[in-house]
């Protein structure tokens, strides 16, 4: 039935589903922007509270909007005590994500206005949502085998105190200039898998808490933001760099997907892998140790080359490749960095939820039918 078929498009490849004026991927080009800014400036000139009050509200924000933000998100910086005792009865081995989807829950049946559909409700909403979600995954970490218990700090910036809870320091304010770069480039990118769960999700008319917590559910699979994970895992059984090419080689020769590479949009490097690799390269200088960037930069060049032998010249480092090289400088645990995806992008997915239901229509596709003969006998139970 499917070769009859003309609207038959697996993966939604190359399908408009809606209009938004949140981002625009330019996958010729190489080019991201955000509400019309090019992703280059933001990282430029911008903190995560700016781009975020830009993507919540699609224009820029001025000096008192940004600082009356920047204190709305400090005052719901706190969890309930009933939501840490949850968290201590959390196992300590699961996994930061399914903590964030599980506590989201408890967060939203907890949430006094969470009946409330009207605008100012939901933007109050998303701010708690963004505002506690680091809290969740920093308390949760600070409880499995660390040795001490790290307390928010409300004198830091959000990507200040996140990185503070994580580590147990106060970064300095260039890792702190890295981790906002690293937040912003996350924030928000076309209509990607979890962002197009959580508008699917909104399409229904629930709510704000539900949409987050079911893209949260996309992003920590391995084909969407849990790449970062396996990029890390993936230098880290290389020892030096005369075992790249070799490495590289008997991937490629056993077919394993090799992580942090290609794109479904870009057909030219990603350019938050970009920023992201100048981002790595400071964190080097800074910290006069190259060891992981070099192997990071190796791989690249040698799977680039092999690539272009195999005439596969339009598969590219993405955004994941050298995000894990970032964040594993910084000093967080690796199977943290896609929680931190998460938080960044939960900006993009409540932005979303927002302009879905500005003019909503539910999503109902089909599938093309490819089973059993229709009409086929009914075979009674004793002659099978």
């Amino acid at each position: 039935m499917t070769d009859r078929l003309e609207n038959y498009f697996p993966g939604l490849e190359g399908v408009y589903v809606n209009e938004s004026g949140m981002s625009f991927v330019d996958g010729q080009q190489g080019k991201l922007y955000y509400c019309g800014y090019s992703i280059e400036d933001l990282a430029a000139n911008c903190n995560f509270e700016h781009v975020a009050f830009l993507l919540l509200y699609k224009r820029l924000p001025t000096r008192g909007e940004l600082e009356t933000f920047k204190e709305d998100l400090i005052r719901e910086r706190y969890l309930d005590p009933h939501l840490k005792a949850i968290i201590v009865l959390t196992p300590k081995e699961g996994h930061p994500m399914a903590v964030l989807q599980a506590l989201l829950a408890q967060l939203a049946m907890h949430d006094p206005e969470l009946a409330d559909r009207s605008i100012e409700a939901k933007r109050r909403k998303a701010m708690r949502i963004i505002a506690k979600m680091p809290l969740v995954v920093t308390y949760f970490d600070n409880l499995r085998g660390r040795e001490r218990t790290v307390v928010r700090r409300n004198d830091l910036s959000h990507s200040a105190n996140m990185l503070y809870m994580l580590t147990g320091r106060v970064p300095t304010p260039e890792e702190e200039r890295i981790f906002d770069v690293a937040l912003i480039l996350h924030m928000d990118h076309g209509c990607n898998n979890s962002t197009f769960t959580a508008r699917v999700v909104t399409s229904t008319e629930a709510d704000l808490y539900t949409a987050v917590i079911a893209a949260v559910g996309s992003l920590s699979g391995p084909l969407h933001g849990g790449a970062n994970e396996r990029v890390i895992e993936m230098l880290e059984q290389i020892e030096d760099l005369s075992q790249v090419e070799p490495f590289v080689e008997n991937m490629i020769k056993e077919g394993k997907k090799i992580m942090g590479f290609g794109h479904r949009v870009y057909k030219t490097l990603d350019p938050r892998a970009t920023v992201l690799r100048r981002m790595a390269e400071d964190l080097a200088k800074e910290r006069h140790d190259d060891h992981d960037l070099a192997k990071a930069i190796r791989f690249m060049e040698v799977t680039r080359k092999k690539l272009d032998e195999m005439g596969k010249t339009q598969i590219w480092p993405n955004v994941d490749f050298f995000s894990g090289v970032v964040y594993k400088a910084l000093g967080l645990p690796k199977d943290m960095f896609t929680a931190v995806f998460a938080i960044a992008r939960v900006v993009g997915w409540v932005g979303h939820h927002f302009e879905q239901m500005e003019n909503n229509r539910i999503y109902r596709p089909r599938l093309a039918y490819i089973g059993r003969e229709l009409g086929s006998p009914y075979v009674p139970l004793e002659k099978r």
